[in-house]
């Protein structure tokens, strides 16, 4: 045997072996790969729940909403915020600005994506021209109880926005809308002030604030609003502040108003200012809510002026869902009504009320598919 060929045999061996590991190791790899893949299904499967199951349909908190998230919207409206006079005094006795939503559901107005309400009257730091017999001013103060409250938005269209003249009219808006609100509606003018425009969960609104209550609607400047409010959203609501006070239904010339709004683009239409509640009907499948009646004020001298609704509405794609909350107020302080007592309520609402919604209305449930 040649010194070469006693060396040549390690070599070999030396490789062999090798080999033989790399292939064990890339057996031992293939092995553990194929066991833990074979303990993962294929799919993910969907859950779905039996009927006979609970399920939780709530919406997720307010405070998420995004404008990607296009889930179901629901928003809150309510009416007549009246804080001056004996609200005001109230509130003082009371040494809590937040004095008349003390008796409402824990964070009530946050349970919903958006709260709308008429604030009926300026927020402004002073009186001012013209002196009139009922004159409102909101002391600043109460903005940030009303932001604390979870409102979102608020109607300046009502016969009480100028009660201390125009500058205060100004000073208001603009301090609303640097504390955050979406402010929109004027008491005399039908132009682009009376529409203001927000993203809620994806979906583009327009909200616009008309009132008749001391001038007619100047049909021209509602038409070009309402045109720019549905180029500009996908859904527009309309706040109206109108019709006789303290009565339970709208007059004709109210109902051709209502009709008129939806023909010119409204997609719902709430009204207020009777300080009584009004009936729901629907004008070409789509909702009219005649009065909230009050929210906050201090007309304690009758039960229909004590007794307030607000409405909570879920949009949903090509489904509405209305639900009436019947409200009391006491002293200034609006309670949601429960049990016998808001049964009797929307019975009372379903009376006044469209005849082909009544059986909704009972059932506090009012669906109207798109």
């Amino acid at each position: 045997m040649s010194k070469h060929s006693s060396f040549s045999c390690p070599r070999a061996c030396i490789a062999i072996v090798i080999g033989i590991l790399f292939g064990l190791l890339a057996l031992t790899l293939i092995g553990i790969a194929s066991y833990h893949f074979s303990l993962r299904p294929a799919f993910i499967p969907t859950i779905v729940p039996s009927l006979g199951e609970a399920i939780d349909w709530r919406l997720p908190p307010s405070n998420i909403v995004t404008s990607t998230d296009r889930g179901a919207v629901t928003l809150l409206f309510v009416g007549d915020i009246m804080l001056d006079r004996q609200v005001a005094e109230r509130s003082q006795k009371a040494k809590d600005l937040a004095y008349p939503f003390q008796k409402l559901p824990v964070d009530w107005f946050q349970q919903v994506d958006y709260a709308i309400a008429n604030l009926e009257g300026p927020v402004t730091d002073k009186r001012r021209p013209p002196e009139k017999t009922i004159d409102f001013q909101f002391d600043p103060s109460v903005i940030p109880i009303l932001k604390e409250q979870g409102i979102d938005a608020v109607s300046q269209a009502n016969n009480h926005a100028l009660d201390q003249g125009r500058t205060g009219s100004e000073d208001s808006r603009a301090r609303l809308q640097a504390a955050g609100f979406l402010v929109f509606g004027d008491q005399v003018r039908d132009d682009e002030i009376a529409l203001a425009t927000t993203t809620i969960r994806g979906q583009h609104f327009a909200f616009v604030g008309f009132n008749t209550t001391d001038n007619p609607l100047d049909l021209n400047a509602a038409s070009s609003t309402l045109d720019l409010a549905h180029a500009s959203a996908e859904r527009v609501i309309v706040y109206m502040h109108w019709g006789p006070e303290y009565k339970n239904r709208p007059p004709a010339s109210i109902i051709k108003e209502a009709q008129w709004l939806i023909d010119h683009g409204a997609d719902i239409v709430i009204g207020g200012h009777p300080h009584w509640v009004q009936g729901i009907e629907l004008y070409k499948n789509k909702p009219i809510v005649y009065s909230l009646g009050n929210f906050i004020f201090d007309q304690d001298f009758s039960r229909e002026t004590k007794e307030g609704l607000a409405m909570k509405i879920t949009i949903e794609e090509h489904k509405l869902l209305l639900q009436p909350i019947p409200l009391q107020i006491n002293l200034s302080q609006p309670t949601v009504v429960e049990g016998e007592g808001r049964d009797k309520r929307l019975k009372e609402l379903s009376v006044i009320s469209d005849p082909f919604l009544k059986e909704q209305i009972l059932a506090g449930k009012i669906i109207i598919t798109e």
